[in-house]
């Protein structure tokens, strides 16, 4: 690894390591050392070990005495619960979106809705989950939930929804997920432009729930990455 393209301040250091597990350049599973990570990032293993401390406070790292440390087994049962929560709060979201937003507003957010869509439409052949289209991705719920003020909520949800954020990048590349990504953003889109209460609920909620249709193909696959 250049070290010279890498920063050496614990905070740097930590957010890369953390985008190399989010984004499975490293596995589930895989064990890793702070006499390596030193050597690769060209830092004290100070640094090294304040980013795992922080890494493994989140969930991403596990440290098993005396055999080392490993990047967190993807938890399916937690993901499935985190999943709920997150559609729970995206569900009281478009609940007082409806009883509350005035029609000048809901056009508003159904504008730069449909810009965020035009954008999206650039990763549409993409094979993994894009780091543009990640921001794409996350801007386009941020916008929906703040536009009743409830970001709040996810910014409290951080440090788990780190672990959908894996998740999403595993199952994106793995049924080369982009095009139906961007068909039920769509979706959602076009039930909030009908001003259809019920099916944007249903559309975010069949966006959201990913495990379900994936779940025994990955674990075949890729017994290694999950635990249940």
């Amino acid at each position: 690894m250049d070290q010279n393209k890498f920063p050496a301040t614990t905070d740097d250091v930590y957010s890369h390591i953390r985008k190399r597990i989010l984004k499975m350049e490293l596995e589930p599973g895989q064990k890793i050392s702070e006499n390596q990570m030193a050597e690769e990032y060209g830092v004290s293993r100070s640094i090294i070990h304040s980013a795992f401390v922080r890494l493994n406070q989140q969930g991403l790292l596990t440290v098993f005495p005396q055999r080392g440390t490993y990047v967190t087994l993807i938890d399916l049962s937690f993901i499935e619960n985190l999943l709920v929560l997150r559609c729970a709060v995206e569900k009281e979201v478009i609940y007082e979106l409806f009883e509350q937003l005035d029609e000048a507003k809901k056009k508003e957010l159904i504008e730069n809705l449909e810009d965020n869509l035009r954008r999206q439409e650039a990763y549409r052949d993409a094979l993994d989950y894009d780091l543009n289209f990640q921001d794409l991705d996350s801007e386009f719920h941020k916008l929906i939930i703040s536009s009743v003020g409830r970001y709040k909520l996810v910014e409290i949800l951080w440090d788990p929804m780190l672990h959908i954020a894996r998740w999403r990048n595993f199952d994106v590349s793995f049924d080369r997920r982009m095009p139906e990504l961007i068909k039920e953003h769509r979706k959602i889109v076009e039930a909030l432009k009908g001003d259809d209460y019920v099916q944007v609920q249903k559309a975010m909620a069949e966006h959201l729930e990913t495990i379900t249709s994936i779940k025994g193909r990955a674990m075949e696959k890729y017994p290694q990455y999950f635990t249940e």
